[in-house]
């Protein structure tokens, strides 16, 4: 089983309130059209940051998933229309292999 995460910088206190409406729709959306069970979060301390995660049962379905997405034009589009919110170069995305 992996965890997939990605992170990512809010470019400013005035973005935080449309950075996490973005972060509600893409997860529902990603949920209901891409049957994942994603969740995401708001950091508390230090930088603005927004955190989604989804756990995974192999690493080739990961792969199957983001091809499906490279093809998925209304993500793209969502992504596209947020792409001012964030610090630039600063969404991380990580592989956790989970093993407990």
């Amino acid at each position: 089983m992996f965890r997939f995460e990605r992170k990512g910088t809010v470019k400013t206190a005035a973005d935080v309130p449309a950075a996490v409406k973005f972060a509600a729709d893409v997860t529902a959306y990603l949920n209901k059209q891409h049957s994942l069970n994603m969740k995401f979060g708001v950091e508390l301390f230090g930088k603005a940051r927004i955190h989604w995660y989804y756990d995974i049962e192999s690493l080739d379905k990961g792969v199957a998933l983001n091809a499906a997405l490279l093809q998925d034009r209304e993500y793209a589009e969502m992504l596209s229309k947020a792409s001012g919110l964030w610090v630039e170069g600063a969404i991380k995305d990580t592989i956790v292999s989970l093993v407990g």
